[in-house]
Parts: C-alpha cells; sequence; structure tokens
C-alpha cells in the first residue's frame, strides 16, 4: 500500500545517503551500525509531515462523505492518556513473556542480535528519544492514522484492525517481530477504535517500547540480584493493569456506539 511503501522508501533513501557518505569517508559498516537508530529516527521524522498531509485529507473526504463529523470529539482527561501509556508498557511485559515461549519453537534470534549490535554504545536516554517516542509516532501516523483508517472505509472493524496489524507485523522483516507486533497492532487499532482518539495508539506504543527499553536495563539487574519475585510481581501488576484498561476503554467504545446511534435517529 502507498503509506507503507512512502515510509520504507523514506527509510532506504535515508539509509543509502548515509551509507554512501560512510563508504565515501572509508568508514566501516560499524559506523552505520553506531548510527542506525539516528538514521531511524530521522526517516521517520521525514515521514510524519506527508503522513499528516495524507490524513488531513482523508478526514476532508470522511467529512465530505458524511462518514465522520465535521466536530473532533471532546479530549480525554489526563487521567486517560496516563493509563493508555501504562497499558502500552503492560502490553509490551505481557507480549514480551509471550515471545519467550515462542521463541523456543521458533528458534530465532535475529532481532535480539540485531539490536543488540544497534543497541550497543547508546544512552538510554538516546534510545527512549528515536524508538521510544519518534518511531511510535510516524509507525502509528501510517499503519493506523492512514492503513487501518482507509480500510475502515470500506471494512468491518474487525477486518480492518487484523489487514493493518499483519501489515505492521510485515513491515518489521522477521518471524519473530512479526508475530510480536502483530498482535501488538491490533490491540493498538482495537482501543482507538473504543477511545476514539488518535492519541490512542500512540500512547500505548510508546509506552510498549520506552517500557521495553527500561525493562531491559531493569531485568539484567533484577536477575543478578536473584530477584525473580520482582519480575512476577511485575507481570501480575501488568496483568491487572491491561484488565482494568481494557474494561475500562471497552466502557467507553459502548457509550460512544450508543451516541452515535441516538445522533442518527435524531
Amino acid at each position: 500500500m502507498y503509506p507503507i511503501g512512502m515510509h520504507f522508501g523514506i527509510s532506504q533513501i535515508v539509509s543509502a545517503f548515509a551509507l554512501l557518505l560512510i563508504q565515501q569517508h572509508g568508514k566501516g559498516m560499524e559506523v552505520y551500525y553506531k548510527n542506525s537508530i539516528f538514521l531511524v529516527g530521522f526517516s521517520g521524522l521525514l515521514t510524519i509531515f506527508p503522513v499528516l498531509c495524507l490524513y488531513r485529507r482523508d478526514r476532508r473526504g470522511r467529512i465530505a462523505g458524511g462518514l465522520v463529523s465535521r466536530y473532533k470529539p471532546c479530549g480525554r482527561s489526563a487521567g486517560s492518556y496516563v493509563l493508555l501509556f501504562l497499558m502500552g508498557a503492560a502490553m509490551a511485559q505481557l507480549g514480551n513473556l509471550f515471545m519467550v515461549f515462542v521463541q523456543v519453537f521458533l528458534e530465532s534470534h535475529t532481532y535480539q542480535d540485531a539490536f543488540s549490535r544497534i543497541s550497543q554504545g547508546k544512552s538510554l536516554l538516546e534510545m527512549i528519544y528515536w524508538m521510544g517516542i519518534v518511531a511510535p509516532v510516524a509507525e502509528e501516523a501510517v499503519f493506523r492514522w492512514l492503513i487501518c483508517l482507509r480500510l475502515r472505509d470500506y471494512l468491518r472493524m474487525p477486518a480492518s484492525i487484523v489487514i493493518s496489524a499483519l501489515l505492521f507485523g510485515a513491515y518489521h522483516g522477521n518471524i519473530s517481530q512479526f508475530i510480536y507486533a502483530s498482535i501488538l497492532g491490533c490491540l493498538f487499532a482495537y482501543f482507538m477504535e473504543m477511545s476514539g482518539s488518535l492519541h490512542a495508539p500512540v500512547l500505548l506504543h510508546i509506552g510498549a517500547n520506552i517500557w521495553s527499553l527500561v525493562y531491559s536495563e531493569l531485568a539484567l539487574w533484577l536477575l543478578q540480584t536473584s530477584a525473580a519475585w520482582v519480575i512476577a510481581g511485575i507481570n501480575l501488576v501488568c496483568l491487572l493493569v491491561f484488565i482494568w484498561g481494557f474494561r475500562y476503554f471497552k466502557e467507553i467504545g459502548k457509550e460512544r456506539r450508543e451516541h452515535l446511534i441516538c445522533s442518527r435517529c435524531v
């Protein structure tokens, strides 16, 4: 689809240009890997602006066609935004726990090896900025704001959620990340539908990525101090946060549907 091609194309152009400069200055691939997180983040920044223009054009068309209201929905409370962030962290924790068992059967460590290589020597703050904030905003703009909503114009909600999530998983390029990203992609799109807010998938994605980065450092320390019971407690808290948030936004989704039905009757 065009939005994926645009995002992938920008990433490839930025990477190819950087690689050409590195080769011209006689520097090896290690320099490229050292700066790969910056390149991914920078290509994400370049992607955001054309994607927002496309989304605004899509929205104008939906308003003209009567698919959506001209008026934007009222913003949610700050508490609901915090809950979305925490739910994203919970999804990442539970998703990573699930993938531990899946990888036993897949016997694939491609993603872990590549991630270790590109993250070596990077500060946690640098990783959080580029991979925890910039990359999620760019990816949600492409896969949820554009692709999922465009599919939603023609398909029912379950189909649009699943198809956009599978495309999101395929974009990540390996089987482990395909499974992980597809599951999270379904959840991101579902809560966007339930909340009626474009902020929902972004906050969920940011929460998931930041927690994954922080927890990777935290887990090493906990394992070294033999505090495995703390890890079990973290998993339990994440499960409770997810269940609470799911019930909360499911109720909001129910209220939204009832409001839409009433407004059409009027």
